[in-house]
């Protein structure tokens, strides 16, 4: 999964042009989604201490839409989550349309 793992390694490195390079322009340049991103980074070890090895639990198909859904670990923190990625094409290039850590 190239594009979790590019999105997973610019969380580690807190690096919000890699990180946002999947998204829609409309989610990159929103300041706002930004400052909520960069925030996280700062306030949750987590986020930036993600393992890039994964458990995929499954794929769920909807409305053109496929959501990844993976046990997320960290290198910091020893809990287990729920990663949910999703894309969608659009104009002809597959893009992030969500992307939460339960």
């Amino acid at each position: 999964m190239p594009m979790v793992d590019d999105v997973v390694k610019a969380s580690n490195n807190k690096d919000w042009e890699a990180f946002s390079m999947y998204q829609t322009a409309e989610e990159a340049d929103d300041p706002d989604n930004k400052q909520n991103v960069l925030r996280q980074w700062e306030q949750q070890e987590f986020l930036s201490s993600l393992n890039t090895d994964r458990e995929v639990l499954t794929i769920l198909r909807r409305d053109g839409t496929a959501s990844i859904v993976w046990k997320q670990t960290s290198d910091k923190v020893r809990d287990e989550f729920l990663a949910i990625y999703s894309i969608r094409e659009i104009e002809g290039e597959v893009k992030e349309v969500g992307f939460v850590i339960l």
